[in-house]
């Protein structure tokens, strides 16, 4: 083996990570300082552990001061809770709660990062050497579309599932095929969906490509013990752990429920036991045994929870289905080439560089490796894929798409370095460089912008919204519950002490389409909507999202009548500072 591929990487990846922590940190300082949360799903996630600091049991995920009077049923786990509430307990007693949870908010998503760029480098050093492990973590770091989703305060769990499954590829890449490199992945398989079921597809697929590399390569059964004693294992242990006693039994679709659990166990006992059965002397006998023996746990799965067959929204309320296409993550990103081209380029190019380049790697490989790009090229189509039916799927294969890029980089570049001349080999350094990063999406992007018509201004008002600095004015009127527009509903939890009647979170669909109907409601409608949930506000803002939409819809609408200063009279105006997006509505009666 060359030496380049036995040198350890670990101190250049920390100075990378630190000084892309330093500069994440500073850029986002002023949001830190405010906790100005990026994403609905961070402030929703601070409610949920300031609640479970605050006394809520372990096994009480919902958000009671939503969707009242019942609460909001949340299915959310507590194993991204951990590490942020841990800082906040360390650091409160030192700093005070305020500053312990800007603490957390900053650390732990620069964590995220540090387990995701460590991931990346080992699985690149894994197929390619050193340097395309350096590499990798220089292009994750100097990635825009994928340091979005770890900067400070970005504390939701999307990068922990992007980190853990590259912990996983990481761990299946390992050249010796060990036994412990199984369990590895299998535990971050386990914990991954422990977390959420986005990263089901990849991980399924990563599954599917490790049983056909056995039937193919029987010296991969290690690797397969390993992964399926930790799946059922792993599994075993964490339901109990991390799923409510009441819904031990709850057969839910869209959570981590018996539908899951129950094929990781008796999958995960399956991929333990075949390697060990000494009659599979064949690639046929061995994909005849495994073909029947996860045909039969799929089956079974199906007959016994057939609800589920059509995937975790399968029971999504139909209610919610009009209010999906309304929230921005859960856009396709075909549909933001017609309205914002820069954003689908920015985020959809990348991983198309990062296929071409493990299908040349893969053409490349030896023995050892090629298994390891199969895996990940399989798993990158995989999570391109699913970006144009989802943007916020996005980041797993721009993630992907660096391993690949870095492998490739790291035999280019040595060859544009070798030029004699210095201005061609300048210029074909840079150019391997600007190819097989970021840059070229993101020079793509600006290029749109310029040429285009992208609406992408249309989204930034809402940020103002939910700024802390915005919000602050509602802690001065007597507490109450506020009929509020969706996307603003967990920020006013995190900066006000009121309630809200609905959030963007499919579980309660009835009030998120309450919340819709309200703002494109007659005076009647609407007086039924607030008194449905005990409302004592109507507070709606200038520049948010869906409001725009109502005025549209509905010029003769409630807040179509309310931005044009016609106020119903069953409402009274609250005065806000001047020069506030905010209009504040006080219920008479």
């Amino acid at each position: 083996m060359d030496t380049d591929r036995t040198r350890g990487f670990l101190v250049p990846l920390l100075i990378i990570w630190l000084l892309a922590a330093l500069a994440l940190t500073i850029v986002n300082r002023a949001d830190i300082a405010a906790l100005d949360l990026p994403d609905t799903d961070d402030a929703q996630r601070l409610m949920q552990v300031r609640d479970w600091l605050g006394g809520q049991p372990w096994g009480d995920v919902d958000q009671h001061r939503m969707n009242p009077p019942a609460g909001a049923n949340m299915h959310w786990s507590r194993l991204v809770d951990l590490p942020i509430a841990g800082i906040i307990v360390v650091t409160e007693p030192v700093f005070g709660r305020a500053v312990a949870e800007r603490v957390a908010g900053t650390a732990v998503p620069l964590l995220a990062l540090l387990v995701t760029m460590g991931a990346a480098a080992l699985a690149a050093f894994r197929l390619s050497g050193r340097q395309a492990a350096i590499l990798a973590a220089v292009f994750i770091a100097a990635s825009g579309q994928i340091l979005s989703l770890f900067k400070p305060l970005r504390i939701d769990h999307h990068n922990w599932q992007i980190a853990l499954m590259l912990c996983a590829v990481a761990a299946l890449c390992d050249p010796r095929r060990r036994l412990s490199s199984g369990i590895a992945a299998g535990l971050a398989t386990v914990a991954a969906l422990v977390i959420g079921l986005e990263m089901l597809p990849h991980l399924v697929v990563a599954g599917v490509i490790l049983v056909i590399g056995w039937c193919l390569r029987p010296a991969l059964g290690r690797l397969l013990s390993g992964y399926g004693i930790a799946l059922a294992v792993g599994t075993a242990a964490a339901y109990p752990a991390f799923v409510p006693t009441a819904r031990w039994w709850f057969a839910a679709c869209d959570a981590f429920s018996p539908v899951y659990a129950a094929p990781l166990v008796f999958g995960g006992a399956l991929a333990a036991i075949l390697p060990q059965i000494d009659g599979l002397t064949t690639p046929m006998r061995r994909g005849i045994a495994a073909a029947v023996g996860f045909a039969s746990v799929g089956v079974a799965v199906l007959v016994a929870f057939p609800h589920c067959a059509g995937g975790p929204m399968a029971m999504l309320d139909p209610a919610f289905l009009p209010v999906l296409a309304r929230i921005s993550e859960a856009r396709s990103i075909i549909s933001y080439l017609g309205t914002e081209p820069a954003t689908a380029i920015a985020f959809g190019l990348y991983p198309f560089i990062g296929i071409a380049c493990a299908v040349v790697m893969l053409r490349r490989a030896d023995t050892d490796s090629r298994f390891g790009w199969s895996l990940v090229l399989g798993l990158l189509a995989t999570t391109t894929w699913l970006m144009f039916l989802q943007l916020r799927a996005a980041t797993g294969p721009n993630a992907l798409a660096a391993i690949a890029a870095a492998a490739a980089a790291a035999i280019l570049l040595p060859r544009a370095r070798s030029i004699p001349s210095t201005l061609p080999r300048i210029g074909a350094t840079m150019l391997v460089l600007v190819g097989l990063t970021s840059a070229l999406p993101m020079f793509a992007a600006l290029a749109a912008k310029r040429i285009g018509a992208d609406n992408a201004a249309a989204t930034k008002p809402l940020a103002s919204c939910t700024a802390s600095a915005t919000l602050a004015p509602l802690s001065g009127v007597p507490q109450g519950i506020i009929a509020d527009v969706f996307d603003m509903g967990p920020a006013i939890l995190v900066h006000t002490p009121h309630g809200v009647i609905a959030g963007p979170y499919h579980r309660n669909a009835a009030s998120i389409a309450d919340a819709v109907a309200l703002w494109r409601a007659g005076d009647e409608k609407a007086k039924t909507i607030t008194a449905r949930y005990g409302a004592t506000y109507v507070l709606g803002c200038v520049g948010a999202h869906d409001l725009a939409s109502a005025k549209k819809e509905a010029p003769q609408g409630l807040w179509a009548r309310l931005e044009s200063g016609d106020v119903p009279a069953w409402l009274e105006a609250v005065p806000m500072p001047e020069g506030s997006p905010l209009r504040l509505y006080r219920i008479k009666g």
